[in-house]
């Protein structure tokens, strides 16, 4: 039975990847060879370099045990946050004093502060006291703080310093870190600042909600590491598709301005769901929130770190 479910959500897996890629060819905004490029990269080379840094690796004891309800829950909190990500950040910020608003320290501030609520505390309070879950069921372990110096290290070294590489290489978001726009300062000061922001931003944030709550629960569910991976992917890309459609988002990913609803879902399922693979293979791996953290970070941290100096005037 467990073969069966991992081949089936391989199969359905690589069946929506390939209609979405067919989808997206008939939209002239859209550039194939980029989304070969992310297949190529974060669907086969960057995975394949984390399954081998963590051939030594001993994953972190944690007890999921679903249930049927708590799987209807997993499914409502999947559904609120695509519905929030449409205007939810938006209509927060609108009621909020103009003075919050007008100081981009602030406003950084409180969007940590939105991201941390909605995708951290809510999340674990509903499953910390409805269904009796522990930081440790989580991936928050002292002995996760351990294992980075021990058989965690490799991942977040080899994974962490080749997505450093790639960014600064090829990411058009490391091009003035490239071009040398930035004081020797700013480097020595603003780059473990930044890091450190990025570690609860976007680290903790995302492979919270994504790979420690919804990762985990799906493959328990399904009883397969691979069907958890692929499945959260899914998830992963297809809650971003509401807001191409209705923020006008999918201008900045080359969709055009309105793109139809079936281009939004395509280009999820294409490119954002292919990104997600390289995270989920760490956690089924290690289910070391703290490893994933410190990687997430060191990814977007030369792509973010110039609005980072310019917010605090580094």
């Amino acid at each position: 039975m467990k073969l069966e479910r991992l081949n089936l959500t391989v199969v359905v897996g690589l069946t929506l990847y390939a209609v979405g890629l067919a989808v997206l060819w008939q939209n002239k905004n859209f550039e194939p060879g980029g989304a070969l490029i992310v297949l190529f990269l974060f669907g086969l080379i960057f995975p394949a370099l984390a399954w081998l840094a963590t051939i030594p690796a001993v994953p972190l004891s944690i007890s999921i045990r679903p249930s049927g309800c708590e799987m209807l829950v997993l499914a409502g909190f999947i559904v609120g946050l695509s519905i929030y990500l449409i205007g939810g950040p938006q209509w927060i910020d609108n009621h909020l004093p103009e003075a919050w608003t007008d100081s981009s320290k602030i406003k950084l501030l409180v969007t940590l502060a939105k991201k941390l609520i909605v995708f951290v505390a809510i999340p674990f309070a509903v499953f910390r006291f409805a269904f009796s879950y522990r930081l440790r069921d989580f991936g928050i372990q002292f002995q996760g703080l351990r294992a980075l110096a021990g058989s965690h290290l490799p991942v977040v070294l080899v994974v962490g310093s080749a997505l450093v590489a790639f960014q600064y290489f090829v990411g058009s978001g490391a091009a003035p870190v490239r071009h040398g726009n930035f004081s020797m300062h700013q480097l020595l000061v603003g780059l473990p600042l930044c890091f450190i922001w990025l570690v609860i931003e976007v680290g903790l944030v995302e492979e919270f909600f994504f790979r420690a709550l919804v990762q985990s629960r799906l493959a328990a569910w399904f009883k397969s590491e691979v069907s958890g991976v692929v499945l959260m992917s899914l998830v992963f890309g297809l809650a971003h598709a509401p807001g191409f459609i209705f923020r006008q988002a999918g201008s900045v990913e080359g969709l055009g301005a309105n793109p139809s609803a079936l281009d939004a879902i395509a280009y999820s399922i294409v490119v954002l769901s292919v990104s997600g693979i390289l995270f989920g293979v760490m956690w089924a791996r290690t289910k070391n929130l703290f490893a994933l953290m410190l990687i997430h970070a060191a990814a977007d941290l030369l792509p973010n770190f110039a609005n980072f100096v310019q917010v605090w005037r580094l």
